[in-house]
């Protein structure tokens, strides 16, 4: 018997589709299964790569409902963001009309696989009756003193006048011109996330999950506890302040390096001789992400800035420096450098011909020697020039000087993590509206929530050739009222980052509507 794939599945899939097999409703006389995908993006056609994935969770869905449970299997379209926008751009089109058009041709494809889906409850986050909820979600937590908007640098194309996500950047050029990308500071939208930091990570002592994912997770956080340490400038009123996780290895600081972008850097070389060895560093990492100066920097460079700084418990006086490896934004953007017990530090000082003075000793009452590879791991303190500190080991040594510091007022004890706030907002069209005002006499204050959801015009001008965000020449959409005063405003013309969206689309899929 030959068997017609065309005619006995079409037959099939429209009976179910008719009858609403996969419809799924409440009912409690069974146990509940959900059994949830990531969601699409409509940037183009459905590929292998969706068939490979739904047809595993569509087994799987079909297996617990013959277990006799009530599943709850459902779909929609990841439809924001940056791959539909520059689909859109890539054909001409605009990002609407692209995106509802990939969305059909994908569900075709999806229905014609068979796939069991609940397709009353989908649902595309392009659409207001969805993205209304990401603005009130937005407001909410700005109401809650989790959402801020600071000065930060991103990822900047000249010639395109925007914005570049870091998936955009490729070899530090822009994917789509190919002239160098570089760092610019700008005022953007974060979602206080840190502030979380500490429940996010010792949750994770109370989940079922794979160890290898909570260690992975842990390390994301990156809960440090250490020291802040604050070392005086010489010949000024400037002070440095630096983070470390080994307050026992102060004595063997033998110099304090901080970030190119650190905004004492200038102060210190303007008009001297430093000025212009500085400026080229500093233009040099501008064109790096901050990625790559953690991760993937080949040559640690590094530029005298002329100035000293204090040691605050041994009183000497050690160079500052300004080095291509340290980051303003991680930590305090300075470090203090220990190369006697820090691999990076002890190369750096031996390119620049620095001091190392080794400080710890691997056997109580044994001379610190140098080493290399450097001694990292705990040791006894020694070399210290106030003795009382000799012989101390580990958190006995790192709170003794914790102590110290305290006392002085030259530091304290601190935690640090290597979580930062969620950067959310974008120069993009294709994005929920971040549903905030400018006033000249209020501020920046929120969208009353009776006036949600902010649509994005879809009468804008959009186009390959066009750079920049259109939002900004749209003049039906900038103006408004301030809710506040009633006198004119003007709206935020940033949009919010794709990952919103799908961040809380499984909660969608309970009542799409």
């Amino acid at each position: 018997m030959n068997y017609d794939v065309h005619r006995i599945e079409s037959y099939w899939q429209n009976q179910w589709k008719e009858k609403n097999v996969f419809s799924v409703k409440l009912d409690t006389s069974k146990p509940k299964f959900y059994c949830l995908e990531m969601f699409p993006y409509p940037s183009g056609n459905m590929h292998m790569g969706h068939v490979r994935n739904y047809s595993i969770g569509d087994a799987m869905a079909r297996f617990q409902r013959l277990m006799g449970k009530n599943v709850l299997y459902p779909m929609g379209y990841d439809s924001f963001g940056m791959p539909a926008e520059n689909a859109a751009k890539k054909e001409g089109g605009h990002p609407h009309d692209v995106t509802e058009r990939n969305i059909k041709m994908i569900r075709t494809d999806q229905e014609r696989m068979g796939y069991s889906y609940d397709w009353n409850r989908t649902f595309a986050t392009s659409t207001p009756e969805y993205y209304r909820w990401n603005q009130e979600l937005f407001i909410r937590f700005y109401e809650a003193g989790l959402v801020e908007r600071r000065v930060a640098p991103v990822n900047w194309c000249n010639d395109c006048d925007t914005v570049l996500a870091n998936e955009q950047v490729k070899n530090n050029r822009c994917w789509r011109c190919g002239l160098e990308v570089i760092q610019k500071d700008m005022a953007q939208w974060f979602l206080r996330m840190t502030k979380y930091a500490d429940e996010l990570l010792d949750d994770l002592d109370n989940i079922n999950f794979p160890e290898n994912v909570k260690a992975m997770q842990r390390n994301w956080i990156g809960r440090s506890q250490g020291a802040h340490i604050d070392f005086p400038v010489v010949g000024g009123e400037s002070v440095i302040g630096v983070f470390t996780t080994r307050p026992d290895t102060i004595f063997g600081v033998t110099f304090v390096t901080l970030s190119p972008e650190h905004p004492l850097c200038e102060s210190f070389v303007s008009g001297t001789e430093y000025e212009e060895g500085w400026k080229n560093l500093r233009d040099e990492c501008a064109k790096m992400s901050e990625f790559e100066r953690i991760n993937m920097l080949k040559e640690k460079k590094g530029i005298p800035l002329g100035r000293f700084a204090i040691n605050p418990l041994s009183g000497e006086q050690v160079p500052i420096y300004a080095g291509n490896f340290v980051v303003a934004s991680y930590g305090t953007g300075a470090v203090m450098a220990v190369p006697g017990h820090d691999q990076r530090d002890y190369d750096f000082a031996k390119k620049y011909n620095l001091p190392i003075k080794p400080v710890l000793s691997r056997i109580d009452g044994e001379p610190a020697i140098e080493e290399n590879p450097v001694l990292d791991s705990l040791g006894y303190m020694t070399n210290s020039s106030r003795k009382e500190f000799d012989g101390l080991f580990g958190e006995d040594a790192k709170n003794a000087v914790i102590k110290a510091l305290e006392s002085e007022n030259s530091g304290h004890g601190t935690v640090q993590y290597r979580l930062k706030d969620w950067l959310l907002s974008r120069q993009r069209f294709w994005g929920t509206p971040i549903p905030m005002l400018h006033c000249d006499d209020c501020g920046v204050v929120p969208v009353a929530l009776q006036d949600l959801p902010v649509k994005l015009p879809l009468d804008v001008k959009f186009s390959w050739d066009e750079s920049g965000n259109p939002l900004e020449s749209s003049e039906k959409f900038l103006s408004t009222n301030c809710p506040k005063c009633g006198r004119s405003a003007r709206r935020e013309t940033d949009t919010m980052d794709t990952f919103y969206d799908s961040s809380w689309y499984f909660l969608r899929y309970g009542d799409s509507n």
